[in-house]
């Protein structure tokens, strides 16, 4: 940990040589986004399908956006809310889609980052450990970017929704986050349970408030309420079969919900593809009692996260507590999922970020922690680089591995007056 601390310290003395790295990154990771999206004959970008989905949209086509495939057999599984959204932009040349998609992607990332700071008391000195966890979890922002995939906005929903519940702007807190969900359920949708456990009604209502503009109302302005509810019912049946035993028989299992391919880290694909070998096998004999496993499995953690949850009644907690519990939701929902594409673990960044937050000399179980973020940090990025290791769910593994390390060791750190000063009130 030293030796990252001072190389870190190192490019961060010298500013000119840390941002000409990653300047050099960032543009390299641009012109393959640019060449692999747009430019080469397969548009490896998840862009094309939301592009898709938005023309039919633009064209007065919107029942048929779930009905869309793209020229790699890819569907629409989004809202109506994303297509609607886009629809406006459906029409510019795709290079110029792909390169604005990139720069959002990237200009999230840093507003994640920056926000990062707000999360601890501890000043310019929590600059490294926030650098740091955005390296452990480069290979999977990397992914997400040059893919035009929502990562890092998802990311940054994230941290903009515990910026403004620390900065007591509930109202908004609520929005943005109806918002987040709105634009993609996973995994931002846990944290409806967060507020719901803290009895914070108004982030509550305020969220719903925002689900019936964003889901229902906006929408229905542009492609009428019939088509739009109906789409919604469309969408809310693709999710719930999802999870279903019977999901081999939507079109969807080849490219979403088979649990055999190794992108698939949730909990309940990786028990399945421990127990049968192949999808003809699982096909030829289904079982819910896997599932069943990790329903149960998923309910005891949040039983445990709803027992280590900060009291109401308490004195505000500190900022670093906060945001460690505020982690466990997202991080939640990509194990307990029954989908979880490799790529949506962005949200990890937070949950690394909690351990190195929760570390310190005044924290009794910090040495526990840096054994176990090293560990997990070991499993996911060795998942993500040797395919095999992948199928055995590594990267699953190493994230509820760390969310157990950062459950445990919550009550470890002692509150402070800085974190009580910037806490929100009960």
């Amino acid at each position: 940990m030293l030796i990252f601390q001072r190389i870190i310290g190192f490019f961060l003395r010298k500013k000119w040589l840390g941002w000409l790295l990653v300047f050099a990154l960032f543009y390299g990771t641009c012109i393959s986004t640019v060449y692999r999206g747009a430019i080469g004959h397969k548009q490896r970008t998840d862009l094309t399908v939301y592009v898709k989905a938005a023309e039919m949209v633009r064209i007065g086509n919107p029942g048929h956006i779930y009905g869309i495939e793209t020229d790699r057999h890819w569907h629409y599984v989004y809202s109506p809310f994303l297509a609607v959204t886009l629809a406006p932009v459906s029409h510019l040349p795709f290079v110029i889609l792909v390169i604005a998609n990139y720069l959002l992607a990237l200009a999230c990332l840093f507003a994640t980052l920056f926000l990062s700071r707000t999360f601890t008391s501890e000043g310019p000195e929590a600059t490294w450990k926030i650098v740091f966890a955005a390296i452990l979890c480069l290979p999977v922002i990397l992914n997400t970017l040059t893919r035009g995939q929502l990562g890092t906005v998802m990311l940054f929903f994230q941290a903009i929704v515990l910026f403004c519940y620390m900065r007591n702007l509930k109202v908004l807190a609520g929005v943005l986050l109806a918002l987040a969900v709105s634009l993609k359920t996973s995994p931002l949708a846990a944290l409806l349970f967060f507020f719901l456990f803290q009895k914070e009604w108004k982030v509550l209502l305020a969220a719903a408030a925002g689900f019936a503009v964003f889901l229902i109302l906006y929408p229905s302005l542009s492609i009428g309420f019939r088509t739009n509810w109906n789409l919604l019912m469309i969408w809310k049946g693709l999710m719930a079969e999802g999870s279903s035993i019977q999901a081999y028989k939507n079109y969807l299992w080849p490219e979403l919900f088979t649990p055999f391919a190794g992108d698939n880290q949730s909990f309940y694909a990786v028990l399945i593809r421990l127990v049968w070998r192949s999808d003809s096998d699982f096909i030829a004999h289904p079982s819910n009692w896997v599932r069943w496993i990790s329903m149960a499995a998923g309910a005891v953690a949040m039983a445990l996260i709803f027992l280590k949850r900060s009291r109401p009644d308490r004195r505000a907690v500190s900022p670093e507590k906060l945001m460690a519990e505020f982690s466990l939701y997202p991080a939640w929902m990509l194990v307990f999922s029954p989908v979880t594409q490799i790529h949506h673990y962005t949200s990890l960044y937070f949950l690394f970020l909690a351990a190195l937050f929760l570390s310190g000399k005044e924290n009794p179980r910090s040495r526990f922690l840096t054994v176990g973020r090293a560990f997990s940090a070991v499993l996911f990025l060795l998942g993500l680089i040797i395919d095999p290791l992948a199928y055995l769910g590594l990267p699953m593994w190493g994230t509820l591995a760390l969310g157990g390390i950062v459950l445990f060791c919550l009550d470890g750190k002692q509150d402070g007056r800085a974190g009580r000063a910037q806490s929100p009130g009960p």
